[in-house]
This record gives C-alpha cells, structure tokens and sequence, in this order.
C-alpha cells in the first residue's frame, strides 16, 4: 500500500505505454535539423559514450548498498526502432541510450534505492517511474515490471532500471527477447497463447516441431523436476505444436507429465491458475482421441475446482446484503439510500489506514536493514551534485 501511494517524476503512468508522449527528451541541438536520423542517433550514441563514465559512478553508489549492475550503451539502429515503435520516429524522446541494469532483493530494498538515490542526486534525477509496480496499474507487454529513474549526465538523459529479484529470476536476461516479442506481435492480445499458430502451413508447423524437439533433448520429458521452470515453459509451447499438428497422442503424454509436475510444485498446487489451465487443454486433447469418459472426468475435475474457488470467493466477499443484515442492520441501508458517498469514503479511510501501517512497517524495516539511509542523509546535507554529476561530496 505505501508503494503504490507513492508518486513518480514525470511517470505517464498507463498512458506512457499507450502513446509516444513523453515528459523527458534528449536536448534537442541545432545541427539536428540538417542530419539523417542515423546520424542523430550515432551523435546521441556518441553522447552516451561521455555520459557513462558519470552513470557509473551514479549506479556504483547505488550498487554498493543494495545491488548488482550491468551498464552498456544502445546501438544506433536500435534506437532507431525504439523510436519507430514507441516515438513516432522521434529520436530525442529515446532516454536508455546510456543505461544502468540494477537489481534489487526486494521491495525494502527498491523503497531503500529511491531514498538514496533521491538524498545523493537528487537535483540531477528527471523522472522516477513506478507506475508498472502498482497494482492498479498496468504491467509493461508480457507481464513485467519495474522502476526507471532518469538522471542528467553530461547534458545527456540516462537511465537506471531497477529491477525486483523475483520477477528477475523469472525474467532472467532472456525475458527482455520475450518482451520485445511480446511487442512485436501483441501477444498479449490472444486469449490462448496457442493462437499465435493460426495461418501457419503444415510443413511450417511440422519444421516447429522438429525444433521445439530439439530444444528439449537436452532433458527428457519423464526425467523433469518441478523446479525445471524453463524446460516445463519448453513443454508446454510444445504442446500446442503438437495439438495444431494432429500429434494428439504426443500431447496428451505431454500434459499429463506436466499436470503432474505443476501439481508437485510447492509454489503451484493442483489447484492453481496454470494446473487448471493444463488440464482444460488436456479435456480438449482428449475429446479429440474419442477418450469421452476420461475427458468427462477432466471435466468434473475442473468444475469441482472451479466450484470450490468460487465458495472460497464467496466467503471472503461478505455481500452487502449481509453487512446490512448482520452487521449495522436495515439501519446502514437507511444511512446509505441517504449517504450514497459513505462506502466511497469508508474506502478512501481504509485505504489511509493501510498506507499508514503500511509506511509504519517500512520505517521498521528500513531501522532494522537500512540504517546506512541515515549516514548518507547527513552527508549529503551538505553536498551538492555537480551539473556533471561527477561528484556526490
């Protein structure tokens, strides 16, 4: 609750990742007028190259406290389709030419992070974005999120992106190809991931299977452990080759083994979102063998759960039926025919409780792992960034 009460610098919100408006660019210089766009982006790039040796030190302080770092520099004609796809080919609105990649524990630690950062470079700091980490907020395409701050480095916008170790370890650095490509074909669109297959021809689908075969040799179906996250992801892109292919038999194994091994999972259960997702296909898979009583079991499986999370929703949603009856009785529906804005407002105090204890648990947190805050608070008192950022003392 703390985090999301909390506002960013120039943070879009939603709307950032909707349209090419952006609050921050880069400085815009004369001789622009008169360049190609390749040549404005090496100039940018060249300007990058400058502003690193600054970011470094920036990311290092940051570093040193609360996590790890990778800094490089954007190509050319990778801004360039940054620009294409996001700024409507405008240059100056690409801000991760000269970038920091910083990897945090957890959410103390961010909240640790945005502190220091704040008390050691703050004059310096152009935007903190945080809207992809609050919950009313939407993630970036294919589910992530994370915290940007931009600084101002040697008349140069550059970037730090925080990231949160869970969803870092399930990203890992192959997630941004995952992220691009959730971009490219807005695969967050599809109901069913398998549908980003439709239009393919057999040969194609069946030159897909020898791949995807290929991809998991390495480590068999029957020989997998729960924990094998990448392979299970593997299996399940493979299932639905083999569904689109006629390969049924195969996929029913497939499923079953991949049923069983979500199933296993401490983190998972066999009443998790993707246990049941699993078992829909394998109800499919198996109408299609003509298996029409083990797939009516599948499918009592699956309503029973669904059953079940829907009493459990029930329960923990008491109606407002009840809270008049059993609560405040016929009274609070007499105050709320006359009172329309009392539950909107009853809502708005909860939420202040919430953000209170919320902050409450934080300042503990931060006296019991962060007490190096109040340090670097009192010596930057009496420091101030240079225009280069060359210097925190």
């Amino acid at each position: 609750p703390y985090l999301n009460s909390m506002t960013g610098l120039n943070d879009p919100g939603d709307v950032g990742t909707e349209n090419s408006t952006k609050a921050i660019i880069q400085k815009d210089l004369d001789e622009y007028g008169s360049m190609t766009k390749t040549q404005v982006a090496d100039s940018l790039v060249k300007q990058a190259e400058k502003a690193l040796p600054s970011l470094e030190k920036s990311a290092r302080l940051l570093l040193e406290a609360l996590g790890w770092k990778k800094l490089d520099i954007k190509e050319a004609q990778a801004a360039i389709r940054k620009a294409e796809k996001k700024y409507e080919g405008d240059l100056l609105k690409v801000t991760d030419y000269c970038r920091a990649l910083l990897v945090v524990k957890d959410f103390p630690s961010l909240l640790a992070l945005l502190e220091l950062a704040r008390d050691s470079f703050g004059p310096l700091i152009r935007r903190v974005k945080l809207s992809t980490l609050k919950s009313d907020h939407k993630s970036l395409p294919g589910g992530y999120r994370d915290c940007k701050i931009n600084l101002e480095l040697k008349d140069h916008i550059c970037e730090i992106q925080v990231h949160l170790w869970p969803m870092w370890t399930v990203c890992g650095v192959d997630g941004f190809r995952h992220y691009r490509h959730c971009l490219e074909y807005a695969t967050d669109s599809f109901q069913d991931p398998h549908d980003a297959l439709d239009g393919l021809d057999r040969k194609t689908m069946a030159e897909l299977v020898v791949m995807a075969e290929e991809a998991v040799a390495e480590s068999p179906l029957e020989s997998l452990e729960w924990y094998q996250e990448r392979f299970i992801l593997d299996y399940f892109a493979e299932v639905g080759l083999f569904m689109r292919h006629g390969l049924d038999v195969w996929a029913e194994i497939t499923l079953r083994q991949l049923i069983k091994l979500r199933t296993e999972s401490p983190d998972i259960g066999p009443e998790h979102h993707e246990t049941l997702v699993l078992y829909k296909y394998l109800e499919k898979v198996l109408r299609k063998l003509g298996k029409t009583e083990e797939a009516d079991e599948v499918a009592e499986k699956l309503r029973e759960a669904e059953s079940r999370l829907s009493e459990e929703k029930k329960d923990a949603e008491e109606s407002l039926w009840d809270s008049f009856m059993c609560g405040g009785g016929p009274t609070d529906a007499y105050d709320m025919i006359m009172d329309p804005n009392k539950q909107e407002r009853e809502e708005e105090e909860n939420l202040r409780r919430e953000v209170k204890a919320s902050k409450k648990q934080w300042r503990k947190i931060r006296h019991d792992r962060f007490q190096f805050l109040d340090t670097n608070k009192n010596k930057s008192e009496g420091a101030t960034p240079t225009a280069e950022g060359e210097s925190f003392q």
